[in-house]
C-alpha cells in the first residue's frame, strides 16, 4: 500500500480509483482477496474518503457555497 503523498488531489483520486478498480477486476477474475489484500483494499477506501472529507471540509471554508437552506 502506498503511503499518502502531497500530490494534487486529481492525481491522488486517480490513484485510488484506478488501484480499486483493478482490485475489483482481479476479485471477478480470481475470486475473494488474501486478508493482507483485503487490509490493502481497506486502506485505500479509508483514504479516499479522508481526501472526501478534507475536500468537503476545504468547500466549506473557501467559498461562500450553500444548500437550498442557505446553509450547509
Amino acid at each position: 500500500m502506498t503511503e499518502p503523498t502531497h500530490e494534487p488531489a486529481g492525481q491522488d483520486w486517480d490513484r485510488l480509483l484506478n488501484q480499486l478498480r483493478q482490485v475489483r477486476q482481479q476479485v471477478q477474475e480470481h475470486g475473494p482477496l488474501a486478508p493482507e489484500q483485503q487490509e490493502e483494499v481497506t486502506n485505500a477506501f479509508k483514504q479516499g474518503l479522508s481526501l472526501l472529507e478534507n475536500q468537503v471540509e476545504d468547500i466549506r471554508n473557501s467559498s461562500n457555497l450553500k444548500g437550498s437552506s442557505g446553509e450547509w
